[in-house]
């Protein structure tokens, strides 16, 4: 009986077919997930456009407080895509996505610096109008957090290139304000200086701070990556 037994041919492991299905789906999860992500991501990005032409138009009546709701609005569109992506990177191992993301990093990079010089060119003329400056402050400040957040998507990701424009801009910015104040004094308006000093040194301490490479992000980096290595590595041992 023993000698038969040894005739048949070996048994297929069943346990190879489920990872071979595990394979597959894990490969249609990632797809699922970088098409989720890249669409949350548009829907912010066309939303974010037309925020920034709203707030840029010359004859803008939006509130302040309609374009803080805006942009929370946003911002939710923004985290959908946010968390996908880094499911579908740290998880899935999507090899395309960290491309995708980059390219994002980079082209709201060249959002945030066209608002940047836009926003200074209409302080030159110093607007009376305060609800105005603090619409810059945050259409700014939401470009920079875009940015920040497509950083931390992506492992080893390096913001320091990134603050080359933005402080070339802000020399830019320097040289405005000591013109204005020392060379066009006949034209200034006293009150105004606090909100030319207040944009130049926040956009000034962004830039120091992405260009020293402080390390600032890299507990959020850390806690990210942690949190999801355990789960890739239990679904790559599965696999």
């Amino acid at each position: 009986m023993n000698h038969s037994s040894n005739n048949h041919p070996p048994t297929q492991p069943r346990n190879g077919h489920q990872n071979g299905h595990a394979v597959s789906q894990r490969g249609l999860l990632s797809i699922a997930m970088l098409a989720l992500s890249m669409g949350a991501f548009g829907i912010a990005a066309l939303a974010g456009v037309k925020i920034v032409a709203d707030v840029l138009g010359e004859n803008s009546k939006t509130e302040v407080g309609m374009v803080f709701v805006q942009i929370i609005v946003v911002g939710l569109a923004y985290m959908v895509g946010w968390l996908t992506a880094l499911v579908a990177i740290r998880v899935y191992g999507n090899l395309i996505l960290p491309m995708l993301i980059k390219a994002c990093a980079w082209a709201c990079l060249v959002v945030v610096c066209y608002l940047f010089i836009v926003v200074l060119q209409r302080m030159y003329h110093q607007p009376d109008d305060l609800t105005k400056f603090i619409k810059y402050l945050l259409v700014l400040a939401g470009g920079l957090g875009a940015m920040v957040g497509f950083h931390l998507i992506v492992e080893e990701h390096d913001l320091r290139p990134f603050a080359i424009p933005l402080l070339i801009i802000s020399l830019g910015q320097l040289g405005m304000i000591v013109f204005r104040y020392v060379f066009d004094v006949e034209n200034v308006k006293l009150g105004f200086v606090w909100k030319d000093l207040i944009f130049f040194f926040i956009m000034m301490t962004v830039s120091i701070a992405m260009l020293a490479h402080w390390g600032i992000l890299e507990p959020i980096r850390e806690k990210l990556t942690n949190s999801f290595d355990k789960n890739s590595t239990s679904m790559r041992s599965q696999n």
